[in-house]
């Protein structure tokens, strides 16, 4: 529990190998959510919020350890959100080489020296995480104590002398590899040279540049297509949906006919005045005549249409969801009429007909 409340510590430090180990994860671990949650913005969204969260503190704590501006955090939680929010939006799999950006600040943070060497699983701040540590210093602690006899105690007195000497000589020579090793900061070394580097500069300036147009290429034909694709394309697409094979067709006094689809969805044609559009109504879109969105029984009862299509000028479909084939045949056998997109049938002699049919017969019995 003490670890996961060190990973939201604002006024602790975190050393360069906690702080790009965490920085890692929270990018791996984002590019799984966002693919799992693909199916929903708004959990994907919560996913990018409470990873860019971790980072963040994260980030604070690597400024922290370094002694360095804060300026670098906005740079690295700013570009982690540009990129998680472009990567949502777009669907994209080529939009996660966005997430090179975050990670090449990140990259950069981990150069910088820590100022303190006092940490504990790589971290150093309010919460104790030493309680980890203290099962091992007690298995140390555990030892057998020596025991002397009075001829060893001469020997010992003369070693003790040599021994102080011998712990000063490796303290000095300690300090002198430390001071050394601080000098020759490889982490320091690289960036000091790659920033001084003009050429090297210009060359992660023109990647940033080549990837963005690369992303935006590649994002860019299926906008085009969809802008260029003339209305009639979607409206093949869409009545594509609706296009089955009509069964049990049985036509009823009042000049209307029903049929059943594979999936024992209803559909109710009748001849109507020609119309400019194929779709009348589309559920799915909310769009055309108001008056197609539901067919009206005598008795107030109400039934949504999936959609209402046109056919050979005159021929009006409306189609109906499978889940209320039931209700619909049992309403059309015992009710006495129903309007539909304007026109109003009688259902006078419907019981008698569905009755005698196989198929229709069922469900008013049940």
């Amino acid at each position: 529990m003490l670890f996961l409340k060190s990973l939201f510590c604002l006024t602790g430090s975190d050393n360069r190998f906690r702080f790009i180990a965490i920085q890692l994860t929270c990018y791996f671990l984002f590019v799984i959510t966002s693919s799992i949650f693909s199916f929903s913005g708004l959990l994907s969204f919560f996913s990018l919020l409470l990873f860019i969260g971790i980072s963040s503190f994260s980030t604070k704590r690597r400024l922290n350890d370094a002694s360095f501006s804060f300026k670098l955090l906005l740079a690295a939680s700013g570009s982690f959100i540009l990129a998680g929010l472009i990567i949502l939006s777009t669907n994209s799999n080529v939009s996660y080489v966005l997430l090179l950006f975050p990670m090449s600040i990140s990259s950069l943070l981990m150069t910088y020296k820590s100022k303190n060497s006092n940490h504990t699983f790589g971290y150093y701040g309010d919460i104790d995480l030493s309680g980890y540590t203290k099962q091992d210093n007690a298995q140390n602690k555990m030892r057998i104590e020596p025991t002397f006899s009075q001829s060893d105690i001469g020997q010992s007195k003369g070693s003790i002398h040599q021994n102080t000497s011998n712990d000063a000589e490796l303290n000095k020579e300690a300090s002198l590899h430390s001071s050394l090793e601080s000098d020759n900061d490889i982490g320091e070394i690289i960036r000091i040279k790659l920033l001084n580097n003009k050429n090297a500069v210009l060359i992660l300036s023109a990647l940033v540049i080549v990837t963005i147009i690369g992303i935006t290429l590649s994002l860019e034909p299926s906008t085009i297509d969809d802008e260029n694709a003339s209305p009639a394309d979607h409206e093949i697409v869409s009545k594509s949906e609706f296009k089955q094979t009509l069964l049990h067709e049985v036509t009823l006094p009042d000049n209307f006919t029903l049929f059943t689809s594979t999936f024992d969805g209803i559909t109710i044609k009748w001849q109507g005045d020609a119309s400019t559009e194929d779709f009348l109504w589309q559920q799915k879109t909310a769009q055309g005549d108001k008056s197609c969105m539901l067919i009206t029984y005598n008795n107030g009862e109400e039934i949504r249409t999936l959609s209402v299509t046109q056919e050979n000028d005159s021929d009006y479909l409306a189609h109906f969801s499978p889940l209320d084939t039931k209700a619909l045949i049992k309403n059309i056998a015992n009710r006495s009429s129903f309007s539909l997109c304007g026109y109003k049938f009688s259902l006078k002699g419907s019981q008698s007909i569905l009755g005698k049919h196989s198929y229709y017969s069922d469900f008013i019995a049940n």
